[in-house]
């Protein structure tokens, strides 16, 4: 069948557009924002309406309409839908405008229908012309729509099908507009591809023919029509089929695209659209994080903000204070949290303010630590006034001392001014002068700290610089109390309720106290203190309290507040929590606050002086407390006994002179019983309208703080739509069940299990696909996101910093109120089933209840679980979504934005989620993004971890809150699960001096948790304890109490935690915190208690270290450890009994003791051990992928570690080479010296001197690196070796040059007779021809004749010197092989073995023939030996070979004649491989295979050695030597006949004889320069081995030679010298010619030396007098100069030293003429030269710079990547790999293993060694050598490189090694999945 044209296609595309869109828009609609286009609609569309693609926008019944507007949040995304819709909301309108279009397209259908059946009519009868026939198509193409310029006639041949596809489509179209329904995908996917074979893509318009018959056209072809499709039908494809065609644009895989299609419509679409989820996925995060939230600023809307600018103008008293107490910048309200959660340096020590501006930062550090004692603090500074000092008297002084009477006269003269205490600050002022410079934060930390306290709170403050009051509620909305209120009961039972509520929200009775008038007397405050605390404590400031003054600025008209709340004992003074205010100042002065306490209060009590009674306006504010329906108690301040009066609501008391305890009683029970008739309860939160009536500024009522809470209310609305132990599931539904699986897979992952006839690598991939499987669900759940999820993390993203505290504030706050209830009834309910089962388990009933109550108990902490949702159960799910988003391997934008979240709350001061609490596992992707986005805001810096551990509800949170005015959550009971991490900034003067820029505080859980109990909590908690000391720096051991089992249980945990980080060599402090030991003061106590702790200690070493298998006997054998400074002995907490006991002083100061002991411990910590940001992320992921192996020790890989040391092999491979360099270059001078006969004795001393100065350079060099590396602390454990091997090196450096020089004197000579001998036969014809050419001096000869004569006479010196020479001595060189052979073997019959042995070819080992296996070893595979085996034999076998012929070729450089010590050798080095076989192997080399390999080596070598005998000959015998100089003795018999005219000839022939010598300089030269370039330019040559080997592999992959990797394989070293010679190949001889500039170079350097040496050698003789010879004083000053640079030994020119040469200059011309061809000849020559012109070769130069460590893994026989030959500690390599890539197989089987060392050593599975012998592969260094020289840590990363290679080349492995990747050994399938591309990325993080 022919194709349709292209104008069809179009036209088709066109009907095609036409059947897919039935209802077609008006073109307006498409300028519509892309934001409101169909995909915005696509979530409720599948949310609401079941479908999933954009075509069902255009098919909508007006009933879908409305069902989707429902889903509309904004009027402006109604109006858009409609407009989208192009409907109104008319119902009646939008049916009409709908039954239209149905109407006008049945009426196209009916017309084309109508054309169609006579076109084919026509085309039947064959009756019709053409033009008719085409007059009909036209009809057809109109009432189809298509453009008249797509008009073309089609092939008559196809119009026949044409018409069939046409007519199937309008039935198809009709029944479709007939039905009015929305189009399904698949539908729509099924006309589509009908539209591919209708438009040409395939031969068929049939559906089902279309994949039978696809191969029939050209994938040409197929993307041509298909990209001609997608121009025309794009927009009517749903996302699905979109997405599809993507998939199949970057694979271009026609089969892919077929099943892919085939599979969406047989609804298996979970195959084909990873894609399509992943865009939608993203789309989905693009558009959260779009999404415009209502921004906000923290400004208030009250008009009194406006100002505030202008506020400091009207309080010149409060101006002068602020400045006064250095405040004036940050007034108003300036000051945050983040100024102050600092680590400053008054930290360090404990001190006192000494001026009046240091005042509020020692108010914030005492008040951090919770010191009630901040209320009194004052400057100590002497120059400042304080009290009235006493008269000293001296005796001198003899004025007469004062009377009796004088001593109580002149009582009203005032004391001096500077006796008074008015210029103290008053220290209320100061606390309110903070309390206005302070932002909203920073007050509700305040105010938060003071209720610690059991400080009054501020409630309503006047401004100082204006009228308006503040109510301050903002800052009580964090401040939790706790109570137990009775309830009565009939008459005499009283039931107590806990309670433990946010106290603004807590609806308490409110008594309210008052003054009118003065009271000198009396003191309210004092009153209300003793009301409140039994302990006298001072929880409201007055005038007897230390430090107070006359006059207070800033407290007149405030309104403090403070709460009594029970304890549920007999003698509470009041039976419920009440709130008592106290309005300071005179009532009548502050009309305002006292009509606001007057509304709220259910008791108003006021102090009146009697004085004041006559006051009109004081006596009016009492009428109005006397009238009003409140109780009022007046207390008369000048009255002893008042009568009681008539009202039981107005009660009068007298207080003068009263007992206090009488008064108290009686004023207790007044105001109690008052309550108890009263029903006015109010909480703050309610006092909120009152206040605004009032015109208060609230500071809720910022825009930030509204934004924030209206948000938090509509999310917690949300929440409150699921039942409380469903909303995780629901709302959070990834850390659930999915994530605690995904966490069980993830530990199996590391704890590999052999399963029956699988391998290991199989159950690896099977738990692979199912964590990928679980993070799928994940995804599906997650997306799109929630309204929960969206709406948090839009807001937090979006949202200025401020409004992001508030925000998480008020979650806080909403989610405790949604939970607390529910909770504490779960929490009594599950303490009264424990408490049954426990009474149970003590009367030892044996009875069926227990069993039936456990699940009831099991059920209840479930339901505990899953009621308790907080913030961090929020920030877990975003943790979580983060982690299924990588999955996805996407490096979108977005999704970066989620840690970014995390990290802005972190820097913001908020606690971080470490470890997840309820999955007790940590999230490293997460956490380690969270680090990323860190550095990337802070930069990476230096962070000292200290980190907190200890029983639960030991008050390790408090202790850190305490400590650094931190955040984590405090309260009785498990409070904490897992561990978070909360960082603060050390201030930069003291980063200097501490060594870290910031602290990383970690705080735990509790151990031995009772809801931990029967969950293998003691697994849990050596985990816990384990991770959290590994990673910090220090760890607080938290001890409460003396319980002893308590103290052992966190012993036990502790030490065996700090054991394991001994084994690991990491080194962590620890500092004992024991806590709540009552009376501390006594020194024995102390050491009594250090003696006790002490042997607790050892006692849980010694216990660990059994379990740990490891000899230490004591506690500081494990760390540094010194039980009388590192113990820590606290106070109890509270000061008298909770809730009104006020925090212990003695406590507070423990803390800031312990704290200033923990930065100085931290001063003093090794630089090496604080990390910065970027090493403690990998630090954790380390020590958490350990924990998961149950081997910690053997598991641990400390990365931090590894990435230094690779650092330091780097550096290293830099100074061996710039070693090896200077050693090469100045080996190169030394033989031209030797060479030149300059040089007779070389001494080891002069080598060193020559080297000193370059070595004493790498040594600077070398201690600059180890001083002031970022990490020095960690690589100064290396330096002692590093400079030892640095030394061995340069030492094994010169011992070879040196040897090398000897040897070349020791060759020199030993030709020394030989050379004498040539030396007389040239002297002789010198001689000779000088006196021919004296006889022919004066005569004009031409050069031919003096040529002739020359030669006429030759013949006869040669004749007369050949027959006084002796005559050569005769070697017959094979004669003595075989003499050497049988001496050596003495074999019988090894003369026929001789003669029998191959002339030719190559050597192969004959295993049955030339190895044995050893007694005792039998066969563990399937041939008598393995692979490993049978490669390392053969390995052996070609060292052997390659070092013999090394060997022979060193000989022929040095053109040595051959020696019978040369058969030796090569013996020598058979016997040498033959005892290289390890002694552990089961096989050795016996007899056989030694004859057999030396009678082949020297067969080869034979005829080498004749070549080398020959030659040697040919070059000093005279005869054959004399002949061949004959050419240089005719110039010198030239130039004497020419004399003084002889210089250019002479010049001439001086260049010759320099030629050779300056071509082998330059190629020498070269070769070094070649070396160092490629050096310094490759990465793989300018780092370590191991990155070399990196290069290799990725360099194997992208050529995918299967040959090249067999080579690499099997013979690693030998692969890494070809690697090199193709690389420094390729880098020379490219397009570029490198080599040409490289060898043009050497030569001008080489040349401006030579020119240099005429020069110099010009200039030293010309002038010289002494001398006639001065040619040959010229010849000696010229080859000295040059004896470092060429090779022209200066007896090469003794036949023309003796010519009549005077003219030096012209000498110096001539030269200068005759070097200038020679240099232009060379350069000629070496535009041709190539790589095997050079005698050393380049690659040889660089490969030995990495010689490094070449053993092999004994189980995959990879190669140690140590760039250090013998290296310290164990082997290791980058990457391990399959075993069957060395021919491995199952035993008794041709299956190829497939499994890899770093899975195996975390499996259950054996290594068999021999017979029967086994070991646990967990425990493989058990096996002795070489197993235990090797550390193959398990590696939990994909190693995807060799899987790839491993399916890419399957089927050349198998037939390599005659086995099959079946069975044990089949291939998992998702290695299939690994892309080229992924290898190549994974080498990337190498």
């Amino acid at each position: 069948m022919e194709y349709v044209t292209a104008e069809q296609l179009a036209g088709f595309g066109k009907y095609k557009a036409g059947l897919l869109q039935p209802g077609r828009r008006n073109p307006a609609a498409a300028g519509q924002p892309s934001s409101l286009d169909g995909g915005y609609w696509l979530p409720q569309l599948l949310e609401t309406l079941g479908v999933k693609s954009r075509e069902a926008l255009k098919h909508l019944q007006y009933e879908d309409y409305l069902k989707l507007e429902c889903k509309v949040r904004y009027s402006w995304e109604t109006r858009a839908l409609q407009k989208l819709l192009e409907l109104t909301d008319n119902k009646e309108t939008f049916e009409d405008l709908q039954k239209q279009r149905l109407e006008m397209t049945k009426q196209r259908q009916e017309a084309a229908k109508l054309a169609l059946e006579e076109l084919q009519k026509m085309h039947k009868s064959h009756s019709h012309n053409k033009d008719d026939i085409r007059q009909k198509e036209e009809t057809l193409w109109q009432a189809m729509e298509i453009p008249k310029e797509y008009w073309a006639p089609p092939p008559e041949k196809s119009l026949v099908h044409v018409l069939e596809s046409i007519q199937k489509h309008l039935e198809q179209q009709e029944l479709s507009v007939g039905r009015g329904e929305n189009v399904p995908d698949t539908e729509v996917l099924r006309r589509a591809l009908e539209g591919l074979a209708l438009q040409g893509i395939y031969r068929t318009s049939s559906l089902a023919d279309v994949l039978a018959k696809r191969d029939q056209v050209s994938p040409e072809q197929k993307n041509e029509h298909l990209v001609f499709m997608e121009d025309q039908m794009k927009s009517l494809w749903s996302a699905e089929i979109k997405s599809l065609l993507e998939k199949h644009r970057a694979v271009k895989d026609w089969e892919m695209l077929e099943s892919d299609l085939r599979a969406f419509i047989s609804g298996r679409l979970e195959d084909t659209c990873d894609d399509l989820k992943k865009n939608s996925i993203i789309k989905d995060m693009e558009d959260t994080f779009q999404r415009t939230e209502p921004s906000s600023q923290s400004q208030p809307k009250s008009d009194g903000s406006e100002s505030r600018a202008n506020q400091v103008i009207a309080n010149q008293d409060f101006l002068h204070l602020l400045t006064r107490l250095g405040l004036e910048s940050h007034y108003p309200r300036k000051m945050g949290t983040e100024d102050f959660h600092i680590i400053y340096e008054t930290s360090l020590h404990d001190s006192q303010p000494s001026k009046d501006n240091e005042l509020p930062f020692y108010f914030l550090q005492k008040l951090l630590t919770v010191d009630y004692q901040v209320r009194y603090l004052t400057c100590k500074d002497e120059s400042d006034p304080g009290l009235a000092p006493v008269p000293k008297i001296t005796p001198q002084e003899h004025e007469p001392l004062d009377s009796f009477d004088d001593f109580f006269t002149d009582l009203e003269e005032e004391a001096p001014e500077r006796a008074t205490r008015e210029s103290h600050v008053h220290p209320m002022d100061l606390q309110m002068a903070i309390f206005h410079c302070a932002d909203d934060f920073m007050r509700q930390y305040i105010s938060t700290k003071l209720a610690f306290c059991q400080f009054a709170l501020p409630l309503l403050v006047p401004n100082p610089c204006n009228s308006q009051i503040e109510f301050p509620i903002w800052s009580l909305s964090q401040i939790k109390k706790s109570w137990k209120g009775a309830v009565k009961s009939g008459e005499e039972v009283r039931i107590n309720s806990y309670k433990n509520k946010l106290i603004y929200q807590a609806e308490t009775p409110i008594v309210s106290f008052i003054r009118i008038g003065s009271s000198p007397s009396s003191s309210k405050s004092q009153i209300l203190n003793a009301l409140l605390s039994k302990q006298k404590h001072d929880t409201f400031f007055h005038r007897h309290c230390k430090g107070s003054t006359k006059n207070c600025l800033l407290m007149k008209g405030v309104v403090e507040i403070s709460w009594y709340c029970p304890r549920g004992s007999d003698d509470d003074s009041f039976d419920c929590c009440v709130a008592f205010c106290n309005l300071h100042g005179d009532a009548r002065d502050h009309e305002e606050q006292l009509q606001f306490l007057q509304e709220i209060s259910a008791v108003n009590v006021a102090l009146v002086a009697e004085s004041d009674q006559s006051d009109k306006k004081g006596m009016e504010i009492l009428r109005d407390l006397w009238q009003s329906q409140k109780p009022l108690v007046c207390l008369f301040t000048e009255k002893e006994n008042v009568s009681a009066g008539r009202s039981s609501q107005n009660i009068r008391i007298g207080i003068k002179n009263r007992n206090e305890a009488e008064l108290m009683g009686e004023l207790t029970k007044t105001i109690r019983d008052l309550l108890e008739g009263s029903n006015t309860l109010f909480s703050l939160d309610a006092c909120l309208d009152k206040a605004r009536k009032h015109g208060f500024l609230v500071d809720e009522d910022t825009d930030a703080c509204v934004t924030a809470k209206e948000k938090a209310q509509a999310l917690v609305k949300l929440l409150k739509k699921e039942k409380l132990s469903e909303i995780k599931s629901q709302l959070l539904p990834l850390q659930g069940k999915l994530w605690s699986t995904w966490c069980k897979k993830d530990k199996e992952l590391a704890r590999l299990e052999e399963k029956r006839n699988k391998s290991i690598e199989h159950h690896r991939s099977q738990i692979e696909s199912e964590k990928s499987a679980i993070r799928r669900k994940q995804l599906e759940k997650a997306f799109p996101l929630n309204q929960l999820m969206k709406s948090v993390l839009s807001f937090l993203q979006s949202q200025p910093a401020d409004t992001k505290k508030y925000f998480l504030q008020w979650m806080k706050v909403f989610m405790d109120d949604l939970t607390s209830d529910r909770l504490d009834e779960l929490k009594r309910q599950y303490h009264q089933l424990w408490s049954q089962i426990l009474a149970i388990k003590k009367r030892n009933e044996k009875n069926n209840l227990k069993p039936l109550l456990l699940p009831k108990l099991d059920a209840l902490s479930n339901e505990i679980n899953d009621s308790s949702i907080g913030l961090e159960h929020i920030l877990r799910e975003v943790g979580q979504i983060y982690e299924a988003l990588e999955s996805m391997n996407s490096k979108e934008i977005c999704f970066v934005k989620l840690p970014e979240i995390a990290a802005d709350l972190m820097v913001s001061g908020y606690p971080i989620e470490l470890m997840d609490g309820d999955a007790s596992y940590v999230p490293l992707r997460w956490v380690g993004a969270i680090f990323d986005r860190l550095i990337v805001k802070l930069g990476d810096k230096r962070v000292f971890v200290l980190s907190v551990l200890g029983i639960q509800s030991t008050g390790k949170s408090t202790l850190l809150n305490a400590m650094f005015g931190l955040q984590f959550n405090v309260s009785a009971g498990r409070c904490t699960r897992g561990a978070f991490m909360q960082l603060i900034k050390v201030d930069e003067k003291l980063q200097q001096d501490l060594g870290f820029d910031y602290m990383l505080v970690v705080d735990t859980e509790g151990l031995r948790a009772i809801e931990m109990a029967n969950k293998q909590s003691l697994n849990h908690d050596n985990e816990l304890a384990t991770f959290v000391i590994g990673i910090g720096n220090m760890t607080l051991i938290n001890i409460f109490g003396e319980n002893p089992s308590e103290m052992q249980d966190v012993l036990q945990i502790a030490v065996q935690a700090f054991l394991r980080m001994k084994q690991v060599n990491l080194s962590p402090s620890c500092l004992f915190v024991h806590q709540n030991v009552g009376e501390i003061t006594a020194k024995e106590q102390n050491m009594e208690g250090q003696r006790r702790l002490q042997e607790k200690l050892d006692e849980m070493t010694v216990t660990a270290a059994q379990q740990e298998f490891c000899d230490v006997s004591c506690f500081s054998d494990v760390i540094r450890f010194d039980v009388n400074t590192h113990i820590h002995y606290f106070a109890h907490l509270w000061e008298g009994n909770p809730p009104m006991a006020p925090p212990n002083p003695t406590y507070s100061q423990n803390v800031q003791e312990l704290k200033s002991k923990i930065l100085q411990a931290a001063k003093k910590e090794s630089q090496g051990s604080v990390l910065r940001l970027s090493s403690l992320k990998v630090r954790i992921s380390d020590l958490w992928n350990a924990l998961l192996n149950e081997n910690f020790i053997f598991s641990f890989k400390n990365s931090v570690e590894i990435a230094a040391y690779k650092k330091l092999e780097t550096a290293f491979s830099q100074w061996t080479s710039q070693l090896r360099s200077h050693i090469l270059d100045l080996q190169m001078k030394l033989d031209n010296k030797i060479r030149n006969g300059d040089l007779q004795k070389v001494i080891t001393e002069h080598l060193e001197n020559l080297v000193q100065g370059t070595s004493d350079a790498i040594r600077r060099e070398m201690e600059k690196y180890f001083t002031e590396d970022t990490d020095c602390e960690i690589l100064i454990q290396w330096k002692g070796s590093t400079e030892l091997k640095l030394k061995e090196l340069k030492e094994s450096l010169l011992l070879e040059t040196r040897k090398k020089c000897e040897n070349l004197i020791e060759l020199k000579k030993n030709q020394c007779k030989l050379d004498e001998r040539k030396s007389e036969y040239e002297s002789e014809l010198l001689k000779r021809s000088r006196e021919l050419a004296l006889s022919l001096k004066g005569q004009s000869l031409s050069e031919r004749e003096l040529r002739d004569n020359f030669i006429s006479l030759w013949t006869t010196w040669i004749a007369e010197v050949s027959s006084a020479a002796p005559p050569p001595e005769q070697v017959d060189i094979d004669v003595e092989i075989e003499d050497v052979l049988l001496e050596h073997f003495q074999e019988p019959n090894l003369p026929a073995r001789i003669r029998t042995f191959p002339k030719h070819g190559a050597f192969s080992v004959d295993l049955k023939k030339h190895v044995t296996k050893k007694k005792g070893w039998l066969p563990s595979w399937t041939t008598n030996f393995d692979h490993a085996e049978v490669s390392n034999i053969e390995r052996i076998t070609d060292n052997i070979i390659e070092c013999v012929k090394a060997n022979i070729d060193k000989k022929e450089r040095e053109k040595r004649d051959y020696s019978q010590s040369f058969i030796h050798e090569i013996l020598n080095e058979v016997r040498k491989g033959v005892n290289s076989v390890p002694s552990d192997a089961n096989y050795r080399f016996n007899k056989d295979y030694s004859i057999d390999l030396s009678l082949h080596l020297c067969r080869m070598a034979a005829e080498r050695f004749k070549a080398m005998h020959t030659a040697f000959k040919k070059a000093n015998d005279p005869t054959i030597y004399l002949e061949s100089k004959r050419e240089d003795f005719f110039k010198c018999f030239q130039i004497s006949c020419q004399g003084a005219t002889s210089i250019t000839t002479f010049a001439v022939f001086l260049c010759d004889k320099i030629v050779p010598a300056l071509r082998e300089a330059v190629y020498e030269r070269t070769a070094l320069a070649i070396a160092r370039d490629i050096k310094g330019k490759f990465p793989d040559f300018n780092g370590s081995r191991a990155s070399l080997e990196v290069c290799i592999l990725r360099y194997l992959a992208e050529e995918e030679n299967f040959e090249n990797f067999m080579q690499y394989l099997k013979r690693p070293r030998d692969f890494l010298q070809r690697y090199i010679e193709t690389r420094v190949e390729t880098y020379c001889l490219d397009g570029n010619r490198r080599l040409e500039k490289f060898l043009d170079d050497s030569l001008t350097h080489c040349y401006e030396c030579i020119q240099s040496a005429v020069f110099t050698s010009t200039r030293i003789v010309k002038d010289r007098k002494d001398r006639n010879d001065k040619i040959s004083l010229w010849l000696d000053e010229f080859c000295s100069a040059l004896g470092e640079v060429l090779r022209l030994p200066r007896t090469e020119l003794k036949g023309i030293e003796h010519q009549e040469i005077t003219d030096i200059e012209f000498l110096n011309n001539a030269m200068t003429e005759a070097l200038a061809p020679l240099k232009d000849h060379l350069r000629e020559e070496f535009a041709s030269a190539n790589m095997r012109s050079f005698e050393r070769q380049p690659h040889t130069i660089l490969a030995e710079q990495f010689a490094g460590c070449w053993e092999q893994c004994p189980f995959c026989r990879a190669v140690c990547t140590n760039t250090m030959p013998n290296h310290d500690g164990d082997h290791q390599l980058v990457f391990h790999r399959p075993q069957g890539l060395t021919g491995i197989k199952w035993y008794k089987t041709d299956d190829l293993v497939i499994d890899i060392c770093s899975s195996l050593v975390a499996s259950d599975c054996f290594l068999v060694i021999g017979e029967e012998t086994q070991y646990p592969y967990k425990k493989y260094r058990d096996a002795g050598p070489p197993y235990n020289t090797w550390k193959i840590t398990p590696d939990p990363s994909m190693q995807v490189y060799w899987k790839w290679f491993v399916c890419h080349f399957r089927s050349e492995l198998e037939k390599c090694y005659n086995g099959k990747f079946q069975g044990k050994g089949e291939i998992p399938a998702s290695w299939h999945n690994i892309k080229k591309q992924e290898a190549l990325d994974q080498l990337k993080e190498f």
